[in-house]
């Protein structure tokens, strides 16, 4: 018998989007290229995030899959237009969406970061300990998993 591919299926009922949203960061690892992340370049206004989506999305609904978005970084929270525009998102394609999650170095605010959970489902704490006072960190992070709905899920990875 001659085995053969009669069919090709998606793994997963969504479709995945990782969107890098630019490269300043407000930290400067030892370990991270210039390439990654600086400090100084312009951040994305709400309307140029609101339009790049507003493309990704005209370009894929046909596709008619729930939209599954990683935001990674540099670091998202230094943008102050990054929250109105999750924010924005849930609002206004909250039925089209699975899953919002984010990944930040920690450096923001436990208010933010709550803030920030009324939109995002997932926060993956990439934790930079050459930057980061430990106590204060894992304090807030308790509290923050303590504060959120148990359908939200926190991970933290220790750099």
């Amino acid at each position: 018998m001659i085995e053969r591919i009669v069919q090709v299926t998606p793994t997963e009922e969504y479709f995945s989007v990782n969107w890098q949203m630019g490269i300043r960061c407000n930290y400067d690892c030892m370990y991270c290229s210039p390439k990654w992340h600086d400090n100084s370049s312009k951040h994305h206004s709400l309307e140029t995030m609101q339009q790049a989506w507003q493309r990704v999305y005209e370009k894929t609904k046909y596709l008619n899959l729930p939209y599954k978005i990683a935001f990674v970084g540099g670091e998202l929270t230094t943008n102050k237009n990054f929250l109105p525009f999750v924010t924005w998102l849930r609002e206004n394609y909250n039925n089209q969406l699975f899953k919002l999650l984010v990944t930040t170095n920690g450096s923001a605010t436990f208010k933010y970061y709550s803030k920030m959970f009324e939109a995002i489902d997932n926060i993956s704490f990439s934790v930079h300990s050459e930057f980061i006072d430990e106590q204060r960190f894992f304090d807030m992070i308790i509290k923050l998993k303590k504060s959120i709905d148990s359908t939200k899920f926190i991970h933290v990875e220790i750099m």
